[in-house]
């Protein structure tokens, strides 16, 4: 019970940088590259979207690879500075 008093919201948070991030990712491509990705922000952060895009992945399994990628990158960039 404790557990999941505590992981639901890291699950969370971990799904909403990730989310965020590859939002901003696709953002700058559009701006940068052409308009072919989804723009609107809640397509990043709907974790109940359990549609399988073509590459095999749901958007809340995508967001929460990214969103790993940054807590590595915490736990590497905060062991640096100390």
């Amino acid at each position: 019970m404790i557990g999941h008093i505590i992981m639901e919201p890291v699950k969370r948070f971990t799904l909403g940088i990730g989310g965020l991030s590859r939002w901003l990712f696709f953002r700058f491509l559009n701006a940068a590259i052409e308009e072919k990705y989804p723009k609107d922000l809640e397509y990043y952060l709907d974790q109940r979207n359990k549609i399988i895009d073509k590459n095999g992945f749901t958007t809340a399994e995508k967001n929460g690879f990214v969103g790993m990628f940054f807590w590595i990158l915490f736990i590497i960039f905060t062991g640096k500075f100390e």
